[in-house]
């Protein structure tokens, strides 16, 4: 084998070793990433959920405390109730919408990794017309 075909599998041997251990890494370290994003959405949550309920237990107090009047009207009651239904379903419908994105998202990337292939040989294809056109073969 000559000097520049050696050097040149040399080359394609380290790029695979890299690639590799590189692939091996993301492989080992993606479940504990989302592991940890999981973790920390429910501590998120839980946070939200105890600011509002503890804000909620101190307005509660303070009416109770205060001696203020807190009747509220009927139609106001009614308004509250409407506008809270109507966020409750928003917030369904953007789940719907952002669930909807990733599986699209997901499926194109499966399209894409089950075509790669087909791009490998296509540039291969082009990679030796443009070789033979720079490269003609010599006699």
């Amino acid at each position: 084998m000559s000097k520049s075909k050696e050097d040149s599998k040399d080359n394609s041997d380290v790029i695979d070793k890299i690639s590799t251990k590189y692939f091996s890494e993301v492989e080992s370290s993606v479940p504990h990433m989302q592991q940890v994003l999981f973790d920390l959405q429910n501590e998120c949550y839980k946070t939200w959920k105890n600011a509002v309920n503890a804000n909620i237990s101190l307005q509660k107090e303070f009416l109770s405390t205060s001696g203020f009047n807190n009747a509220m009207p009927e139609a106001a009651k009614s308004l509250i109730e409407n506008m809270s239904e109507e966020a409750v379903k928003y917030r369904a419908y953007c789940n719907k919408i952002a669930i909807a994105n990733i599986e699209s998202a997901k499926k194109n990337t499966k399209t894409l990794n089950d075509s790669a292939e087909l791009f490998v040989d296509l540039n291969r294809k082009i990679m030796h017309y443009w070789i033979s056109a720079f490269f003609p073969k010599r006699n």
